[in-house]
């Protein structure tokens, strides 16, 4: 009925594929799938998929925000709409569980995904932290504390067991400002320290001993519930 609301505003993306399709191994169009949906949100906008030519046929609850020419926010029901991040302790939207298994063409063997065995959630903090100057550190450390001094006492707990994986001076500041204990471990229970995790090699991002391994941030990575 309207040639620019149903075919100019069309946003068609390669990577947008039903259950049951897969890509080749083919570089370039590995390539292509990947920039297709950014070229979107640059020639129509970052919220193009809430236009109706663009939007799903059924409810679809997300933890996209704001940006230029938003339509709608996508809830779940009963969802805390002040959250748009995970994980939380406040609620909010979990990611769906993957379903099936993956996608393993033959190639001279078997073509497979895995976690990869080194990541390190923490080192670049870190390094962040202790490339600071002195009064930059002072800075930083007021500041965190006079946001987190009204927070709840799980929370102060958490936030310093994060600081402390980044840089163990870094944890051990902020502890003091708030009157706490450093926690020997997650609070929460969920990821490991934030290590360079390799075979038989643990150590955290300044050095000091890790706590646990990349089976358990695989297995605390994998509890996720869908919405």
């Amino acid at each position: 009925e309207n040639y620019f609301a149903e075919t100019e505003q069309i946003a068609f993306g390669t990577g947008v594929l039903v259950d049951g399709l897969d890509f080749s191994d083919d570089k370039m169009l590995q390539g292509r799938t990947l920039s297709y949906s950014d070229t979107q949100r640059y020639r129509v906008g970052p919220n193009y998929l809430q236009l109706p030519i663009n939007a799903p046929k059924k409810h679809v609850a997300t933890n996209q925000r704001d940006g230029q020419m938003t339509v709608r926010v996508d809830l779940a029901p009963g969802a805390n709409p002040h959250v748009n991040y995970e994980p939380s302790s406040l609620g909010g939207l979990q990611e769906s569980a993957p379903s099936g298994a993956p996608h393993t063409p033959f190639v001279q063997g078997n073509l497979v995904r895995q976690t990869i065995d080194r990541t390190n959630d923490f080192g670049q903090a870190g390094q962040t932290y202790r490339d600071f100057s002195d009064a930059e550190r002072d800075e930083l450390i007021a500041n965190l504390l006079a946001n987190l001094g009204g927070a709840a006492d799980h929370v102060k707990a958490r936030m310093v067991w994060l600081f402390s994986q980044c840089d163990a001076n870094y944890g051990q500041r902020v502890a003091e400002g708030l009157g706490i204990s450093v926690p020997t471990s997650d609070p929460y229970g969920g990821s490991v320290a934030g290590v360079d995790r390799r075979p038989n090699q643990g150590a955290n991002s300044d050095g000091q001993p890790a706590t646990g391994g990349a089976e358990v941030a695989e297995r605390e990575g994998q509890t996720a519930q869908p919405y």
